[in-house]
């Protein structure tokens, strides 16, 4: 994986993640540091490998840590370390978008100046009305939410999965060049079927062998 100084990593040691009878990994052992990418086909553990990283589920067995500043972070930590955008961390559809932004800021706090959540959601043209819950919003502008508020959050690590899913063409533009942005300064992590389009610059990448995903 990517060795830039400084940037927080996921060191895994000797790790087997299974969901259900599917063993996604076997006496794995990497690390994630600076811009990265999964990689892997339908199936494969792309999701549930983002979702270890985030905190949300644990290795079966052997060792997973991220490291910020040289420090390992303790598992209260953790979640609140990571900020994400994927189908299974969406908000709740009766908020409204002020709503949303009131209860991620429970949790979070946004970057400083231009990559914070009101200039990241101004500038992904995001248009909606304020009394209308995000259920009845479209699948793009509540793909542009979820991607600035995790973009726009000042934590240490960015896990994006499908991140272009359900973007247009100028949704796409302004992901990527936030995504260049926010790489300086946080390890982003995004898992993808199509890198071209959702890569940040100079992502290393981390492969899931989709033989691997069977008993």
């Amino acid at each position: 994986m990517a060795n830039e100084s400084g940037l927080p990593s996921f060191d895994a040691q000797g790790i087997r993640l299974r969901r259900g009878s599917r063993i996604l990994w076997e006496d794995a052992t990497w690390r994630i540091q600076g811009p990265t990418v999964i990689l892997g086909g339908n199936g494969s553990g792309k999701s549930s490998t983002l979702q270890m990283l985030a905190g949300h589920v644990a290795p079966e067995k052997g060792l997973l840590t991220l490291r910020v500043h040289g420090e390992n972070v303790v598992p209260e930590a953790w979640m609140t370390s990571c900020a994400v955008a994927a189908p299974w961390a969406s908000l709740p559809g009766q908020m409204t978008l002020s709503e949303a932004l009131a209860f991620h800021g429970t949790f979070q706090h946004p970057r400083a100046g231009c990559l914070g959540w009101p200039s990241l959601l101004e500038r992904s043209g995001l248009r909606v009305d304020p009394d209308v819950p995000l259920r009845q919003w479209s699948s793009g502008q509540r793909q542009r939410l979820h991607l600035a508020l995790a973009m726009g959050t000042d934590v240490p690590v960015v896990l994006l999965d499908e991140p272009s899913s359900n973007l247009d063409e100028q949704g796409t533009s302004w992901m990527a060049e936030a995504l260049q942005a926010i790489a300086g300064e946080s390890t982003v992590v995004v898992a993808t079927n199509t890198p071209q389009t959702d890569a940040p610059p100079g992502a290393a990448q981390l492969v899931l062998e989709k033989s691997l995903a069977k008993t």
